[in-house]
């Protein structure tokens, strides 16, 4: 929801927000994140609703607040009654430069000082080190040393301009991991693209947290979407997402999309138009057989139908027959042979649709009816 809501064309009002934390919840979500309470008017007083909401519901997912390394952004955010508090400080050279203006060792004394506040609170607290992928691997030790010595739950390493490849992810998170005991997290911006497969090697290199948005929404070009890393997830071990309500995730990539005014993405893992479509007669044939002949997902655990896509210049008479079935026609292998050959036809001149496709059907089971 923080993140989401950095995207250029989010204008989110609070009742939709309502809609996507109770949507969300509905999937299964741990985590919510939402921004600082003094980064708009009303902020406050709308973390502190949509806390008391998931409350009310008795709803497992809980409420992250995002805040600088500030007590007084910091207290505001623990009178929401929040679950925790995400800090956060740059901690690249660049964004010490840019930025805050401080060199490591004074981003860890406010870091350690911020992080020792909200603990005594009895709060989750979480510091994200922003730019990690950039940052001196000696300077993130250095602050992870003090940060872990603060009794720190949880440490966030974003690829905050998303640079970085799945194999500086593992590498880098794999000696976090082997070094010190607080959980890991990860956020991945997706600028080259890389988005699903470095939040997957983080998985990999045993981080237990991963940061998504619907549809990936975000600064920029956004960071890993939700539906990416279910269907990365998915088809490796359809067991590691038992937790989750699958069947909701194509309503919450839909309402995002609604509200945004905007597609669902083509390329969009699980939940794009066609993304369990088939076209080509050589696939659909398979298809009929065997669905895992192309397909490494089961679009029926999320509650979606597979097409065929028959209406097509490069279509197939098992595509056809398939459909004959479906509209209770008996053909003939004369027939379909000669049917499939007038849809490739036609459909080589101009694009046709399903409807065409049916008339040609239906005008050779009259013929076989002497009609």
């Amino acid at each position: 929801m923080r993140e989401g809501e950095q995207f250029s064309r989010a204008h989110f009002t609070f009742n939709q927000k309502v809609e996507l934390t109770l949507a969300l919840a509905r999937f299964g979500v741990e985590y919510v994140e939402l921004g600082s309470p003094v980064s708009y008017p009303n902020a406050s007083q709308e973390l502190t609703h949509l806390v008391s909401l998931l409350e009310s519901k008795q709803s497992k997912t809980k409420i992250l607040v995002h805040c600088r390394c500030n007590k007084d952004d910091v207290d505001k955010a623990l009178e929401t009654g929040a679950y925790g508090i995400n800090l956060f400080m740059g901690t690249s050279a660049y964004l010490q430069k840019a930025s805050h203006g401080k060199n490591i060792q004074e981003v860890a004394k406010i870091a350690v000082g911020m992080v020792e506040y909200v603990k005594s609170k009895g709060k989750f607290v979480r510091f994200g080190c922003e730019d990690a992928f950039r940052t001196n691997l000696d300077d993130l030790l250095y602050i992870c040393s003090a940060l872990e010595a603060a009794g720190v739950d949880q440490v966030d390493f974003p690829d905050t301009v998303g640079g970085a490849t799945p194999f500086e992810v593992y590498d880098r998170l794999s000696e976090f991991a082997r070094r010190f005991k607080f959980k890991i997290e990860y956020h991945g911006h997706n600028d080259t693209g890389g988005a699903i497969s470095n939040a997957y090697a983080a998985l990999e290199a045993g981080a237990v947290c991963i940061n998504t948005t619907v549809l990936g929404i975000g600064e920029r070009n956004g960071i890993c979407p939700l539906s990416g890393l279910v269907a990365r997830l998915y088809s490796l071990n359809p067991a590691l997402l038992s937790r989750y309500n699958l069947k909701e995730l194509p309503k919450v990539d839909k309402l995002v999309a609604t509200m945004l005014g905007v597609p669902i993405p083509h390329d969009m893992p699980i939940t794009a138009p066609n993304a369990f479509t088939h076209k080509a007669g050589i696939h659909t044939k398979a298809i009929l057989q065997d669905s895992q002949a192309y397909e490494v997902l089961r679009p029926e655990d999320f509650g979606i139908k597979r097409t065929l896509d028959i209406a097509s210049r490069i279509t197939g008479k098992h595509a056809v027959a398939a459909r004959a079935i479906e509209l209770d026609v008996e053909l003939s292998d004369e027939d379909l042979a000669a049917i499939t050959e007038k849809v490739r036809y036609a459909a080589g001149l101009e694009p046709i649709s399903l409807e065409n496709v049916d008339l040609i059907i239906k005008s050779y089971s009259k013929k076989a009816k002497g009609e």
